[in-house]
């Protein structure tokens, strides 16, 4: 392995150079260094140095990417055959150090290699019966290829969906916060000239052709917002797994048709929308006619059941939820069901701070009910226990106060919670870059449309259709939209797995 390890380590240049390399320097020394090491078998990368060391641990990959990908993909394939001497903590304490470290400019020219580490990665966490082990590796390798997060991919989903298998979900969520707004493949863009230029957007690097992703298919994309949707629920984060839903439910479709993935997104939208706003949320306008019919029709007890939370009472919630066992059952939204049956008084109590600036617990208990069991919380104690728990939880902007052989008070804030000066400063920052970085997003993706000719034939036809007056009830949705770039729409109708 010595006489190997001037050219493995030969570039990039170490120390760099004064002066940078140029993007056409850059692009012609490592792909000659990626042919040089691919033409090297195994069994000379998995050599040992003459001091008896895995090579692995002389090369860092922070700065040596690309023969480091090539000897741990090596070393893999040996743990793959069972060959002896491969360790397999050692492995995969090199894949997840790897995964958080490699080169974010070197990686881009090894696309189907890093799709490779990361599927070896889910498997061998999957074969363990350990599949919360690969989140953080993958969420890592995800973030240092696209820190913005505003391409899908392939791992994305494969994130999410392990996330589920293993009911861990904290780990993923600095990837599923993140706003997609562009698939892989997108037609019509310019192909780079060199993709290791460091300005470029990442759709422009993150391709079918350069590995790092596969071309996703319509229902890929549901399954993505859906999954994304279910996560944020797992995590009672009620506004992203709203906003990933209704992803799923205005993904436009074909005529406006609606799979079983985007009803089952709009079941679970229906719910989560009862527990953000406590009420039945109108579709947005982007929804086509066609597509609100059909959610109509598809998830009317769903609807139903959230009229009746919206303006009936405890009792009648209490048994249209147990009518409706079998459907929650077979949906497999049991547990959201229960859930809004637990916020139901809860939104009761928060709707007296528009009547009242202070009132008793007795009183509280006395003017509200449980959709739970369907009366009044059997004690002023059981009513103080959960009017703290939401001031606790942040779910209610009150005070309570008590005093000696007088019954607790509940003192309602009149503008929400106080934020301290740091905290205000604070916000408005992080609310200013999250402004400044759709801006540049909203700019690329004018330009993109600008010039696809599928979006050009779509706006035509929505032209055409506003003249001959058929844009359809714009109270509850907007026109047709039968334009999906350029995901695959096979399948539209197909099940959910």
């Amino acid at each position: 392995m010595d006489n190997l390890l001037p050219n493995l380590l030969s570039f990039p240049p170490h120390p760099p150079p004064p002066n940078p390399i140029s993007d056409y320097a850059y692009d012609q020394g490592i792909r000659e260094q990626i042919d040089y090491v691919r033409k090297l078998a195994d069994s000379k990368l998995l050599q040992q140095t003459s001091g008896g060391e895995n090579v692995l641990d002389v090369i860092n990959p922070a700065l040596n990417t690309v023969p480091y990908t090539f000897i741990l993909l090596a070393n893999i394939s040996a743990l793959k055959k069972g060959t002896k001497g491969v360790d397999m903590e050692k492995i995969w304490g090199k894949m997840t150090t790897f995964l958080g470290t490699f080169d974010p400019r070197q990686i881009r020219y090894l696309g189907d290699q890093l799709s490779d580490i990361l599927e070896a990665v889910a498997s061998i966490a999957v074969t363990n019966r350990q599949p919360w082990v690969a989140l953080a590796p993958i969420r890592e390798a995800l973030l240092r290829l696209d820190p913005t997060g505003t391409i899908l991919t392939t791992s994305h989903l494969a994130l999410v969906r392990l996330a589920l298998d293993s009911h861990s979900y904290n780990p993923v969520v600095p990837v599923i916060e993140k706003l997609i707004l562009y698939f892989p493949g997108t037609t019509n863009q310019p192909r780079p000239k060199y993709i290791c230029d460091m300005s470029l957007n990442p759709m422009q690097y993150i391709t079918p052709a350069s590995g790092l992703t596969q071309k996703l298919k319509y229902q890929d994309v549901l399954e993505y917002f859906l999954y994304s949707g279910m996560v944020f629920i797992g995590l009672r984060n009620w506004e992203g797994a709203l906003q990933c839903l209704e992803n799923a439910v205005t993904y436009p479709a074909k005529e406006g048709s609606v799979s079983k993935i985007m009803a089952e997104a709009y079941k679970k939208w229906v719910l989560v929308g009862l527990l953000q706003e406590g009420k039945l949320l109108n579709l947005p306008r982007s929804t086509s006619s066609n597509a609100a019919k059909q959610y109509h029709t598809l998830a009317k007890p769903y609807e139903t059941f959230a009229q009746i939370f919206e303006s009936g009472t405890a009792s009648r919630l209490k048994a249209e939820a147990d009518q409706g066992l079998t459907v929650w059952q077979n949906d497999c939204n049991t547990g959201l069901v229960l859930h809004v049956l637990a916020a139901y008084q809860k939104f009761q109590i928060r709707n007296l701070a528009n009547i009242y600036s202070k009132i008793s617990i007795p009183e509280i208990v006395g003017q509200t009910m449980s959709a739970e069991t369907g009366n009044k919380l059997p004690s002023p104690q059981a009513g103080e226990k959960l009017v703290q728990e939401m001031i606790n939880q942040g779910e209610l902007h009150a005070t309570m106060s008590t005093s000696p052989g007088q019954p607790s008070v509940v003192t309602f804030a009149v503008s929400g919670p106080v934020l301290t000066e740091v905290e205000m400063q604070t916000e408005l920052g992080a609310a200013t870059e999250r402004i400044h970085a759709l801006t540049k997003e909203i700019k690329q993706t004018d330009r993109m449309l600008t010039h696809d000719k599928d979006y050009i034939k779509f706006i035509q036809k929505q032209r055409k259709n506003a003249r001959q007056g058929s844009t359809g009830d714009q109270g509850i949705s907007g026109p047709d939209m039968d334009w999906g770039g350029d995901v695959e729409d096979e399948d539209i109708m197909g099940g959910l797995y």
